[in-house]
């Protein structure tokens, strides 16, 4: 195997994936709050279960993508930039932009559903959405997060 084939592929972002879910368990498993099953209740989930299982979907994931790299022969190369790729990663840092907007809109206003409704809308504009379901979208996740989260598990945001 030579090297361009090393670096072509799924291989680089399996490797990514699998990087972050292994770093996300080993966090998980560092921090002494973030338990999987809560010790004051029987049965009780800990903060750390959702953490720990989407670190360990990320690196079943990666392992996946990995095997799916190795039998594209690097028939990709992920480091030939197209207008494309260029085009999604435009995108992509607009919307880890927003993201850090949105979060610095929360701590500055802490108004969290006016700025998730914000972000909603945002987001679907970058995503090139027609205005009608950027409405709709923002409107139902922001009803959705508020009902789940504010009346169903009584967190206060």
């Amino acid at each position: 195997m030579n090297n361009s084939k090393k670096t072509s592929g799924d291989i680089i972002p399996a490797i990514i994936t699998i990087a972050v879910g292994i770093f996300a368990v080993a966090y998980i498993h560092s921090q002494k709050k973030l338990t999987l099953l809560d010790a004051s209740s029987a049965g009780v989930l800990g903060a750390g279960f959702y953490p720990f299982a989407c670190g360990v979907l990320l690196i079943i994931l990666g392992v996946l993508l990995l095997i799916r790299g190795i039998r594209q022969h690097g028939t990709k190369d992920y480091f030939q930039m197209t207008p494309e790729k260029k085009q999604n990663l435009k995108t992509m840092l607009l919307l880890a932009l927003s993201v850090a907007l949105f979060l610095a809109a929360w701590r500055i206003t802490h108004q969290f559903f006016i700025c998730l409704f914000i972000y909603a809308l945002i987001v679907n504009l970058l995503l090139k959405r027609g205005w009608l379901f950027t409405i709709l979208f923002a409107v139902i996740i922001t009803a959705f997060v508020y009902f789940l989260f504010s009346k169903g598990f009584s967190v206060i945001f």
